[in-house]
């Protein structure tokens, strides 16, 4: 696995074990991690943490994120006292009864403004940043894996930064990425995306190979999202929409492959993406990429999609996480 996924001479003498990698982290630091909506945080380390606490080790970090993470994360931590506070989102039924105790301070902030505001300073310093990863380049770059989130800003701010090399992760995800930064005002220029399908940045997240102290190989997949069979109004709903649309068509309202599509997360969305498989050439720019998206594009009914995450069903993971190279060439993240 090494000679394949971690292609940095220098980084393939960082690797250790996830215990070892989680001593890095004390009591009192600030801790950002890769993920959003379930898909590409970090497993391992996590859980060595909190293994080192439950037998006596005292630490308490603040946790930063990009969106919502699993329970091997929010879940392990909030469980043995390990957070001090916690931003900008979470979605774990179990850190919950410690956000509202005050055991955890919580900041719901909004996602899009998160980056930003962790530049400007406004959150304080950020001391280790701890990111899944596909593979690591020649150079030591960082090819994430089902989400990229506010990784970028992460590993620049961060002093120190541990990766999870994560094997259950396929290597076609290798140039699906678009990685880029804005700047920041008052240089701050418009992002140059006019469509779902180009590209502006670059395949992998960009990083000083000096602040990474550990490399850990892992192979945890992603906790999978619950999506259920989508009920009568579900289904309702979806072909209601799927009239509307087309009776826009039909009026010259809408050209015939619609407009850039946005699909909402959980079974009700699944559903709504379903019925647009009565439409050709679809283009969907979207937060989170969720099962029915992929099976557009197994109907040829897509011409490219754009997201920040792919968070799957059980089902999902299994069948396409392993087809991942048939997606690739329409896929961005």
């Amino acid at each position: 696995m090494s000679k394949e996924r971690i292609r940095s001479p220098a980084l393939k003498k960082k690797i250790v074990t996830a215990d070892k990698a989680a001593k890095n982290i004390k009591d009192g630091m600030t801790v950002a991690t890769s993920g959003f909506a379930r898909a590409g945080y970090p497993k391992a380390v996590p859980q060595a943490l909190a293994e080192h606490i439950k037998v006596g080790r005292r630490v308490k970090i603040n946790l930063w994120t990009g969106a919502s993470v699993g329970e091997e994360l929010d879940g392990a931590l909030s469980a043995v006292g390990a957070l001090g506070k916690r931003l900008p989102y979470q979605s774990v039924k179990s850190i919950r009864k410690h956000i509202n105790s005050r055991e955890v301070q919580f900041i719901d902030y909004h996602l899009s403004h998160t980056p930003e505001q962790i530049r400007y300073g406004y959150f304080g310093d950020l001391d280790i940043a701890i990111v899944e990863a596909t593979a690591i380049t020649e150079d030591g770059y960082i090819i994430p894996t089902t989400s990229v989130g506010s990784v970028p800003t992460f590993v620049q701010k961060a002093e120190k930064i541990i990766i999870e090399v994560n094997k259950s992760q396929p290597l076609a995800l290798e140039g699906v990425h678009d990685i880029y930064v804005p700047q920041d005002p008052p240089h701050r220029k418009a992002i140059p995306v006019e469509k779902p399908d180009q590209r502006i940045g670059k395949p992998y997240v960009e990083v000083d190979p000096d602040k990474i102290i550990a490399v850990v190989e892992t192979s945890i997949p992603d906790n999978p999202y619950s999506i259920q069979q989508p009920d009568k109004m579900a289904i309702s709903l979806a072909r209601r929409l799927c009239d509307f649309l087309k009776e826009e068509v039909k009026k010259g309202r809408l050209p015939a492959n619609l407009l850039p599509i946005q699909g909402g997360v959980g079974t009700t969305g699944n559903a709504m993406l379903d019925a647009l498989s009565e439409f050709d050439n679809l283009y969907i720019y979207s937060e989170v990429l969720q099962d029915k998206v992929f099976e557009l594009m197994d109907k040829a009914k897509v011409a490219a999609v754009s997201g920040t995450a792919i968070t799957l069903s059980p089902f999902g993971q299994e069948r396409i996480i392993k087809d991942m190279d048939k997606y690739r060439e329409r896929l961005i993240l």
